[in-house]
């Protein structure tokens, strides 16, 4: 009986418990230059699974061109498949009014490359 009771407060621990533990992604999106960053950084906040948002250095805008935001999120992802976890974040994020691509840059602190080169969304 004791035995059952183990099992039965494993289960009930692992029914609380996520599936997953978060995940960082740094990435190099391109914005229209009209963009207000706040407002896109909000937003990126309410999408689906993201934690956290944060901008890895200041805004670099080319005069009448573009805006290139780096950003840090963290996420909770769905399944193990890196690349899946990436591009459901991405394409959430190209969601967003005024994003233009994304350049991954990093998956939990190691370099995500495809064919040697970085996945632009």
């Amino acid at each position: 009986m004791e035995h059952e009771e183990k099992n039965l407060d494993v289960l009930v621990e692992n029914a609380y418990r996520l599936k997953f533990k978060l995940v960082k992604v740094t990435c190099m999106v391109i914005l229209e230059s009209k963009t207000h960053v706040p407002d896109f950084m909000t937003r990126a906040r309410t999408l689906r699974g993201v934690a956290i948002v944060s901008q890895d250095d200041k805004v670099q805008r080319k005069p009448g061109d573009v805006a290139y935001l780096g950003l840090n999120v963290k996420f909770l992802p769905e399944t193990e498949e890196i690349y899946a976890n990436i591009q459901n974040l991405v394409e959430q994020l190209k969601s967003l009014p005024g994003t233009i691509n994304i350049k991954v840059l990093e998956y939990n602190n190691r370099k995500i490359l495809k064919d040697g080169k970085p996945i632009i969304f």
